[in-house]
């Protein structure tokens, strides 16, 4: 197998249009011989960041919580991560920011990894949700090699209807599933 590829939705929908893109993605990486996650953090036990900066002593998060004891280890096996929310109020859910804050105590240790990102809407916000999404992966020093996936859609399997935003998941899995084959292996490049 060529790594793993963890698929992280941000969607409170079960089987909706942000889970449908993603797992779509996540098909077509199956299907190149990645292994493939799909975590739906609506499944997870995440509390919110408290800003106790005992990570710093601990060098690791000391909430002891679905976040730290199974969502972490994946992100730090994962080769590629991929982040997909409906857009709230022109951002990404309560969810997904939750997710991000709490990844505080990484900082480093995503470094290099291959980042993607898909946001679903009705149109208004999804830039500034997809933006957060890359700044989050910015922040990790993770690698952007795609502008990332915006589909308009709100009803139930709307998505399955944006030829564009479909179109642009299979170029997407091309650009991420290209670079894994021109980084290096080693964990972290210094």
């Amino acid at each position: 197998m060529k790594g793993l590829v963890l698929g992280i939705s941000g969607s409170f929908r079960r089987g909706g249009n942000t889970d449908y893109l993603l797992l779509k993605a996540l098909e077509i990486f199956k299907e190149r011989k990645f292994n493939a996650e799909f975590i739906a953090l609506r499944d997870y036990e995440i509390e919110y960041c408290k800003s106790c900066r005992k990570c710093l002593e601990e060098g690791k998060c000391i909430i002891n919580d679905d976040m730290t004891r199974r969502i972490a280890p994946l992100l730090l096996k994962a080769k590629i991560i991929i982040l997909a929310s409906p857009v709230y109020f022109d951002n990404v859910t309560a969810l997904m920011k939750t997710f991000m804050d709490r990844t505080w105590w990484l900082r480093g240790k995503l470094r290099y990894k291959i980042g993607g990102g898909i946001v679903v809407g009705r149109g208004y916000g999804l830039d500034t949700a997809l933006q957060a999404i890359h700044n989050f992966m910015l922040k990790h020093e993770m690698i952007i090699c795609h502008r990332g996936i915006r589909c308009r859609a709100f009803e139930k399997n709307e998505a399955a209807k944006d030829e564009t935003a479909l179109k642009d998941i299979e170029r997407m899995v091309n650009a991420l599933s290209a670079l894994t084959q021109i980084m290096p292996d080693n964990e972290y490049l210094e």
